[in-house]
């Protein structure tokens, strides 16, 4: 327990603690705006006079766009500096949750959505570069650190959202991060040593498609990935209105389960990166995924309020130990200087096709059901599961060999 607590003081101590903090924080703000939007999908049906498929095409806008910008943020600040790329980023989210907290028509919501997107998008792969430039090697704990910070972020969410819905004026839910992502723009500009770089840059597709996809361990973890993206985003944007449609959850527990995700990634996510880090992040994968798989087949068939929370905080547990396990794996598969822009265009294409899991959910529940709907995550997470088995037990025969 000691070098435990040791290795905690060192990662948050001086000038490289200030750097995780302001980034930290940074995550946990774009969770809590991005989080706060799944609890109103019920309330923006009904207050914008639009259908299931429509709302969960405008969050498909938002995840797209995200994926989009993934590429660009990452290549950006190879080419630039990590400290322009997120600065950048962040003055993008505060006009977007902006545009969001004074949206009253489908139009604008959707102006809001493309903003939080790309902002989001410049912001995650940046700060994942920067922070492994600063830990190394330990990028995997302080990467499960910043994942946790968005749990934390995220799980407020729920809250935020239904104190605005209680005085009827849901664009509230936005102004709490407005403050936040403004307070850590002028943390890292102050606290971040790079230099502010501006100029032409060639985003190179071709050049880094080919070092991708050259490596046949990244191409089958990136299909892995495929699967975990569609499963996850498809399952967040549509948990509350799942839970209430489904299992007759009130408005207040629906929330509260929503909640519980992000709760067991603060606790999940740090874990699993210290964990991964120590024996094998690959292993850690696999069985984050299974897990996975066990939580939502309890959640669809469970017959009470109870099991379908249970299935709830399973599916979360599984979930949440992936991203930093497998984010830390797959950023040591590249080179250095080109590392935050392969990370990003695999987690544009990963989060470019699972951003259209809640279109997909939406037509499904508004043809058949949302019961259906989420099934079809078990059958994304089974592939998964194979193919980080395969991998798995083929570094394990190498390594015995």
């Amino acid at each position: 327990m000691a070098n435990v607590s040791t290795n905690d003081r060192s990662v948050w101590a001086g000038a490289d603690g200030r750097i995780l903090l302001a980034l930290s924080a940074g995550w946990l703000a774009v969770r809590l705006g991005r989080e706060a939007i799944p609890p109103l999908i019920p309330t923006l049906i009904d207050d914008l006079q639009i259908s299931p498929t429509t709302a969960g095409f405008g969050l498909t806008v938002m995840w797209l766009v995200y994926a989009l910008s993934q590429y660009p943020g990452g290549r950006l600040s190879d080419a630039l500096s990590r400290k322009t790329v997120l600065t950048g980023s962040l003055a993008i989210l505060v006009i977007g949750f902006l545009a969001l907290s004074v949206v009253s028509t489908y139009a604008g919501l959707l102006v809001g959505f493309v903003l939080v997107g790309l902002g989001a998008g410049l912001y995650f792969v940046p700060s994942r570069a920067l922070l492994t430039d600063v830990f190394g090697e330990r990028r995997g704990h302080v990467f499960g650190i910043q994942s946790a910070s968005g749990s934390i972020g995220a799980g407020a969410a729920a809250g935020v959202t239904l104190a605005a819905i209680s005085i009827g004026v849901w664009q509230l839910s936005f102004l709490p991060v407005i403050g936040v992502l403004a307070v850590v723009l002028f943390a890292l500009i102050r606290w971040s040593d790079g230099e502010w770089v501006i100029g032409r840059v060639s985003l190179e597709l071709g050049g880094t498609g080919r070092r991708v996809l050259a490596v046949s361990r990244a191409r089958s973890l990136l299909l892995a990935y495929v699967c975990v993206s569609f499963a996850w985003q498809g399952f967040l944007g549509f948990l509350p209105t799942f839970l209430r449609a489904e299992k007759s959850f009130n408005p207040t527990l629906a929330g509260a389960a929503f909640a519980s995700v992000f709760v067991i990634a603060i606790i999940v996510g740090p874990l699993a990166g210290r964990l991964g880090d120590a024996i094998s992040r690959v292993f850690v994968g696999v069985i984050a995924i299974a897990v996975a798989i066990v939580g939502l087949v309890v959640l669809i068939t469970s017959g009470t309020a109870a099991t379908a929370v249970i299935g709830v905080v399973v599916v979360a547990t599984g979930l949440r130990a992936y991203p930093p396990v497998m984010q830390a794996y797959l950023i040591g598969l590249f080179p250095n200087d080109s590392m935050a822009g392969d990370l990003g265009a695999m987690k544009t294409i990963w989060t470019g096709i699972g951003s259209f899991a809640p279109t997909y959910v939406g037509v499904v529940a508004t043809r058949w059901s949302y019961g259906l709907a989420f099934a079809g995550f078990v059958g994304c997470l089974a592939v998964a599961f194979l193919i980080l088995g395969v991998i798995h037990l083929s570094a394990e025969s190498q390594t015995a060999a």
